[in-house]
């Protein structure tokens, strides 16, 4: 007959097995369980420790092996663990898991990872790069841990592959050039035999936000109301292939504008406006009732080339933008009614809005410029 004692006994034995068996595999409550990646990191909590075998490293989670690895090392301390060694954190082991190695530390800190974990140091250079909206200027900074001055060379190469800039430091430094005109460009980075790298840079004006407007790169002179009644002209790569001036033509009665190049432009443009959907027959005076230039430099330059026709017109830029002011819209031209008269008008930012208005609600016109660096 098994008395009551033996019953309190073997309860207490049962508890006690069940809280051992609990704290060898905790994985329930706090546990956090082990991504099956490489080449990856994350944080481990639970009761996760780590132990370095004779050609390969495992990591348990209790006695309950959860992975394993070629070999291990404690990344805080920048040593590989001897072979019988453990390794444990608390609260939390934060591993790092690259090329089948595990890397193991308590504090969460890398950088000696990849770096000093492995020995020796190599050899890196780290490259950053910024820029300047207003004159598009970009600095190329160089950083390393290099016990040895090394030369960088800095070659920045245009669409017809030219040679734009060339400069070099030493590392640590920088190097800054201003790109000169809208385009595609190549930056060739070499340090023999650290660097030799090519880097791609794009430099543009982006028009978007267009209500009846079309760009176009050459002459146009289509009759195109009422879905089009602002031609915008883009004239950069006419400058960027060396032309001193460029005819532009834009109606079927062959009206047409000659502009010269313009001095330091990042980019250029002609834009011909038609302030009426019938007023004029296909092959009359269209498109000319406002033509207007907006040449892009530091600032934004807007210049009138002519005005005509019957009815009134308003032309309107977006003025006053700052980081912290989006800016408003900005009566500065006016023709067959009282109101500004600007012949020019200067915008000192990199993005601004163009309005032509008129009575013939149906013809007015919008596109905003916007400076991509």
């Amino acid at each position: 007959m098994i008395a009551f004692r033996d019953i309190l006994i073997f309860a207490g034995l049962a508890a006690l097995a069940a809280a051992v068996i609990a704290s060898l595999f905790p994985a329930g409550e706090g546990a956090s369980p082990v991504p099956a990646c490489s080449d990856c990191a994350f944080k481990l909590t639970g009761g996760y420790w780590i132990r370095q075998y004779g050609n390969y490293a495992s990591l348990y989670l209790g006695t309950r092996e959860v992975a394993r690895y070629g070999w291990a090392y404690r990344a805080d301390e920048g040593r590989p663990l001897k072979i019988g060694e453990n390794a444990t954190c608390s609260p939390a082991m934060y591993l790092w898991v690259f090329g089948g190695v595990a890397y193991v530390s308590c504090d969460g800190s890398s950088p000696r990872f990849g770096r000093d974990v492995l020995g020796p140091k190599l050899p890196f250079v780290n490259i950053t790069t910024s820029s300047d909206w207003r004159s598009c200027t970009y600095t190329y900074r160089f950083d390393a841990n290099l016990t040895e001055r090394y030369v960088v060379t800095v070659d920045v190469y245009d669409e017809e592959g030219r040679l734009v800039f060339s400069g070099t430091t030493t590392i640590p430094g920088s190097v800054s050039f201003s790109i000169p005109m809208a385009g595609v460009y190549r930056v060739h980075i070499y340090a023999p035999p650290l660097l030799d790298e090519w880097h791609t840079l794009i430099a543009r004006i982006s028009i978007t936000d267009l209500v009846r407007a079309q760009v176009f790169t050459s002459n146009n002179t289509e009759d195109l109301r009422p879905s089009t009644s602002l031609k915008i002209f883009d004239l950069t790569n006419y400058w960027k292939k060396g032309y001193t001036s460029v005819t532009v033509q834009v109606n079927p009665a062959g009206a047409s504008y000659t502009l010269s190049a313009p001095t330091g432009a990042f980019a250029d443009f002609l834009l011909a406006w038609e302030d009426c959907h019938n007023c004029d027959p296909t092959n009359g005076a269209l498109y000319i009732d406002e033509v207007w230039r907006i040449t892009f430099t530091q600032y934004i330059v807007l210049t009138r080339i002519s005005s005509q026709g019957g009815y009134w017109h308003e032309v309107y830029v977006l003025d006053g933008q700052a980081y912290n002011l989006p800016g408003r819209k900005t009566l500065i031209w006016t023709w067959n009614k009282e109101g500004p008269k600007y012949n020019s008008f200067t915008v000192p930012w990199f993005v601004t809005t163009v309005w032509f208005e008129s009575p013939d609600s149906t013809m007015n016109a919008r596109a905003t410029f916007i400076k991509v660096c």
